[in-house]
């Protein structure tokens, strides 16, 4: 071979592996386009469900109970609804949550809810946390935390308790603002009166 011949060649295989970095290269902008678009998808999902999840709260505080909303989605619907009703049922046990998740199970035919995700306005209290877990609901998305009783990270996180045989997926912070100023607005309605 003469040197013309191996600096053509030398050359050619350059531009070989060149074109396969750039292909490689292309191919991981396009998959890093395509996560993106799947968050903002889920994203826009998350604010959809949070959403309703809003308006159940505004029953509650329409009712004169701490405004907290909950829905329940499986596979794209919503299969149940619930807001605090403790003052107007006068039980401990009727939080949002408590109510979803009874409603789910009684629509599913099961105490497990293994395929659904629990939209929440206001992180899970020990109780609520508690059910979720044993309903093995997979992933709960929280508009806003609850520091003096949150039990998803705030005080403790019982929902990635490594102990137990069921961890959960979460997402917070969705319509944070908006959650917050549910509460916010409803005990300075309180302290008014």
């Amino acid at each position: 071979m003469t040197e013309q011949e191996i600096a053509l060649a030398n050359a050619k295989g350059l531009e070989t592996r060149r074109r396969r970095w750039e292909q490689r290269n292309e191919k991981k902008r396009l998959a890093a386009l395509a996560a993106q678009e799947a968050d903002r998808a889920a994203r826009k999902a998350d604010e959809t469900y949070m959403k309703e999840a809003v308006r159940q709260a505004k029953k509650a505080a329409a009712i004169g109970d701490v405004p907290i909303g909950c829905v329940i989605v499986k596979e794209g619907q919503i299969i149940a609804r619930g807001y605090n009703r403790r003052n107007a049922d006068k039980t401990v046990l009727s939080h949002a949550e408590i109510t979803a998740i009874k409603k789910a199970c009684k629509k599913e035919g099961d105490w497990r809810l293994e395929d659904c995700t629990l939209y929440v306005t206001l992180e899970p209290c020990p109780m609520c946390a508690g059910a979720i877990v044993q309903a093995r609901i997979p992933r709960v998305v929280i508009g806003s935390m609850n520091a003096k009783a949150g039990c998803a990270g705030s005080v403790m996180n019982l929902l990635q308790e490594p102990g137990f045989n069921h961890q959960v997926d979460m997402v917070t912070g969705i319509l944070k603002e908006e959650c917050s100023a549910l509460m916010t607005d409803f005990f300075k309605s309180l302290r008014r009166r």
